[in-house]
């Protein structure tokens, strides 16, 4: 029941939402609509260019008379059918004979040809036996003499079918001069350029309909049972452009007070859960990269020790280890050299002189690292640890592509999850987080990080090109992967 229930959430739409990632879509991939509307122009020039073959058309029309013996005089004469049924069997009957081999053939030898080159049709004007027969050919005299020929031979070939006729004719063949199917090469490019955009449109509505990811709080309400810690805004892009180094802080005084507040609200209501469970260490992860928990995780430790808390804040992050450089520009060994014996904890831990946090960071990546979480000195670290902070903040990998944040919550009192907004599919942080409860470890709830604008009654409060713990362009994000 359960499982039948979460597919039938997977294929609910909800029209504001689709229609916001259509449109999100548009501004993303707008030059998508652009390449498959010059493809389009440009597929249709060339096969309208180079596959061409001009044809042309040559017409004549004529009367058709039927032969008979005058009854006064004995002599062959030639009368005008004026009577429908006549006309009517006349108009059927000539394209019948029109398609004959035996026209045909009459026609190659009065030609002297082996074939005919071009195509003869003729239509009857009804009730009536006025005919109009065209000849098309890809060469103009041809269409030309084939006409010709085929007004001398039709009588002959036609004598045995309604007896003798004459033609009187009307319009004479002539050579034409310009091939009738003249492309129109700038409708033809306007028309696929107009059948490229909306394959372009087409793709970006099926990336709209099967965009699955997490947008607002309430999709995650339906389906797991996590508390919401907070909402953290997007931040303006503005805030960002007066320094290349800026780094995203609550001591950054360009920021908005609501983004400085709601990481003080989600650090203070984690405290409260770790307080009542009597837990220190608090794990913080996401699903994949770039959702932006390392600058969260080291916002709550400034927020923590803003407080009066003494705070410890380690890079748990081996396979990057890029949080020391948000701290110092010294290098430093960090957990590995603990574990490694390399250094002792006292040695390896720093202070931060600005917020006051202690920190054990190392600025080089580690390979074996599951040899390093599994080692007894890292149990043995977080326990002193344990003993000489208020709080110990683990900055964990993301959840979904190695178990080292698995390994790290058999040791940790709670977690702290991270999902950005409109950044990963519900089924891959669905997963992560059935992986993350197979540990003895709680999961305190998630922080609901780039939250924009258009959000509003969700509380989201800022909107702007480059997202908080996004790679953007003027952030610390910009440093190889931000966790």
């Amino acid at each position: 029941m359960e499982e039948r229930r979460e597919d039938r959430e997977e294929l609910e739409i909800d029209l504001g939402t689709l229609l916001w990632n259509f449109l999100q879509g548009l501004m993303r991939f707008w030059w998508l609509i652009l390449i498959l509307a010059l493809l389009g122009s440009a597929v249709l020039y060339v096969k309208n260019s180079r596959f061409y073959t001009p044809m042309y058309r040559s017409e004549a029309s004529f009367t058709v008379m039927t032969g008979g013996t005058s009854e006064t005089t004995g002599t062959e004469s030639y009368n005008f059918y004026y009577d429908s049924t006549t006309a009517g069997q006349l108009a059927k009957t000539f394209p019948y004979i029109l398609s004959s081999s035996l026209l045909n053939d009459a026609i190659e030898a009065d030609l002297g040809v082996n074939s005919i080159n071009g195509s003869i049709s003729a239509q009857a004007v009804s009730n009536s036996n006025l005919i109009t027969m065209t000849v098309t050919s890809n060469d103009p005299q041809d269409a030309k003499e084939i006409l010709e020929s085929a007004i001398r031979v039709y009588p002959d070939v036609a004598r045995f079918v309604i007896g003798d006729t004459k033609f009187n004719m009307i319009n004479v063949p002539t050579v034409p001069t310009e091939p009738y199917n003249q492309p129109n090469y700038t409708r033809k490019v306007v028309k696929g350029a107009l059948f490229g955009a909306a394959a372009g449109v087409f793709l970006i509505a099926l990336y709209a309909l099967f965009r699955k990811t997490v947008q607002t709080p309430d999709e995650l309400k339906n389906v797991i049972n996590l508390t919401c810690m907070g909402n953290i805004p997007q931040i303006r892009s503005k805030a960002r452009k007066k320094s290349k180094e800026q780094v995203l802080s609550i001591f950054n005084k360009d920021l908005s007070q609501r983004f400085r507040e709601n990481i003080l609200s989600i650090e203070l209501k984690a405290e409260r859960e770790m307080e009542e469970k009597n837990g220190k260490i608090l794990l913080v992860t996401s699903t994949i990269s770039g959702e932006g928990k390392s600058t969260l995780a080291l916002n709550m430790a400034y927020a923590a020790a803003a407080h009066g808390k003494r705070v410890l804040f380690i890079d748990g992050d081996l396979r990057k280890q890029i949080d020391r450089k948000k701290l110092t520009e010294k290098e430093g060994q960090g957990l590995f050299g603990v574990v490694k014996g390399k250094v002792s904890l006292e040695e390896a831990v720093e202070t931060d002189p600005r917020s006051g946090i202690r920190f054990l960071c190392g600025n080089l990546p580690v390979r074996n690292v599951p040899g390093v979480l599994n080692h007894p000195v890292f149990k043995e670290i977080l326990e002193q640890a344990r003993k000489e902070n208020d709080l110990i903040i683990l900055d964990a990998p993301p959840a979904e592509m190695f178990e080292d944040a698995s390994l790290m919550a058999e040791y940790s009192d709670g977690i702290l999850y991270v999902i950005r907004h409109d950044f990963v599919q519900k089924r891959r942080i669905l997963d992560s987080l059935a992986g993350l409860e197979e540990s003895s470890c709680p999961i305190l709830g998630y922080a609901f990080n780039g939250v924009p604008l258009h959000k509003g009654k969700y509380g989201y409060y800022g909107y702007g090109r480059y997202g908080y713990g996004y790679y953007g362009k003027y952030g610390y994000g910009e440093q190889k992967g931000e966790g």
